[in-house]
């Protein structure tokens, strides 16, 4: 009998190992950077676009007459070392400089493979999000597939060669960039890289195609709102966001839209004595054929009932 149990099991093992395993058409993408997609968007700026893949991120190359500034890395060691090879192939030997726009594992998890000569570059927000919430992101994103944990194997945060609290200014060479740290928009550290005579400026989540997220307890309409007054006042002519395609100056404007909507709207619904889960199903339910995303549109209208007197 047990010949006979041992030897059903052995032919039935790969039939309970497939039911196991989700098909390879439920599976996420792999985020992959795809340096061979690289497009020039202005004179001194490059572009490795997401191509909206889920957990890619939009990749800035910045080169000047004797520096490069690399903005954001990609998930993991893997697509950091991808990002750099397509740096140095269009900086050559001109020195290195890199930020990120946020500690997102997407964005900021690759820069471990850059060389120690490179000046790495962090708003000081950014170190304190990386203390208080360490790897724990990275290791939900490591738990969505096998090729998600294989490219955050190893992965760790980069100490930052140089931090800064308000604004940080570059002079690549005959190019001059400008760091703004946001504050709390989408994550506490949420950084701006304004490319000032391309006037492109790489808007991190603060503005894009996609709904904003209120990804943290730290995330503030309020704060957002006077973010999008700062970004709009630099006049940019290409908004480069964090995930999707470029835009222009309607990014900004169509988030404030957004914002400002849903904070007059949870206002009054919290004036009128709802509970927050009661805010939340009306404003909604008023505003979901408009914008569509329910789990951003809910983040948003909780946070602005928070805020609301």
């Amino acid at each position: 009998m047990r010949l006979y149990v041992a030897l059903a099991l052995t032919l039935l093992a790969p039939q309970i190992a497939a039911a196991q395993t989700p098909p390879a058409a439920l599976m996420p993408p792999a985020p992959h950077i795809k340096p061979e997609d690289r497009i020039q968007v202005s004179p001194h700026v490059n572009v490795i676009p997401d191509k909206s893949v889920p957990l890619v991120t939009n990749i800035g190359i910045i080169v000047g007459d004797r520096a490069v500034l690399v903005v954001d890395t990609g998930m993991g060691p893997p697509n950091g070392a991808k990002v750099l090879a397509e740096a140095q192939k269009l900086g050559q030997s001109r020195a290195l400089y890199l930020v990120t726009t946020h500690v997102h594992a997407e964005h900021d998890l690759g820069a471990q493979v850059f060389p120690a000569s490179t000046k790495f570059i962090r708003a000081k927000e950014q170190e304190t999000d990386i203390t208080e919430f360490g790897l724990a992101q990275a290791q939900n994103f490591a738990s969505r597939s096998p090729a998600h944990a294989e490219m955050l194997k190893g992965a760790a945060y980069r100490k930052a060669d140089i931090t800064f609290e308000r604004d940080y200014e570059l002079d690549l060479g005959g190019v001059r960039v400008k760091l703004y740290a946001m504050g709390a928009n989408h994550t506490r550290g949420d950084t701006a890289i304004w490319v000032e005579g391309d006037r492109v400026l790489f808007a991190g989540d603060i503005a894009m195609k996609a709904q904003p997220a209120f990804s943290s307890a730290y995330s503030n309409l309020r704060q957002w709102l006077a973010s999008l007054d700062r970004l709009e006042a630099l006049n940019p002519t290409i908004v480069v966001p964090s995930h999707g395609p470029n835009g222009d100056v309607g990014f900004i404007k169509g988030y404030r839209e957004y914002l400002i909507d849903v904070r007059d709207r949870t206002l009054a619904e919290k004036r009128a004595g709802k509970t927050v889960e009661q805010a939340t199903d009306a404003v909604t339910a008023a505003l979901v054929a408009r914008y569509p995303d329910r789990a951003r549109l809910a983040g948003t209208i909780k946070a602005a009932y928070v805020e609301a007197p």
